[in-house]
């Protein structure tokens, strides 16, 4: 038969793993990751380029459950140069 003190017991314990792995994750989750890519300017890149989207009263995301989705961006060698092409789209601007 288990007595309340020895559920007493069980249920702090468990609390005290429970604290401690919180903190151990959040001490060690912390460390700064490296990043994969570096954000260059317009002016080095050549590119400028904005997906803006306008929002009216008919044409909204409650109205048009896609309505941020489909702007994108492809990148691939289409005029056989050797060099790689990059086509964005946007939602309401031409490509």
């Amino acid at each position: 038969m288990v007595t309340r003190t020895t559920n007493c017991k069980l249920l702090q314990n468990s609390a005290r793993y429970f604290l401690l792995a919180t903190a151990f994750i959040f001490r060690f989750s912390n460390a700064e990751a490296q990043t994969l890519f570096d954000l260059l300017p317009s002016k080095e890149t050549g590119i400028s380029f904005s997906n803006t989207l306008n929002e009216t009263e008919n044409l909204n995301v409650m109205a048009y459950e896609y309505f941020y989705n489909g702007g994108g961006v492809a990148v691939g060698d289409i005029n056989n140069d050797g060099l790689p092409d990059i086509y964005f789209t946007a939602n309401m601007k031409p490509n």
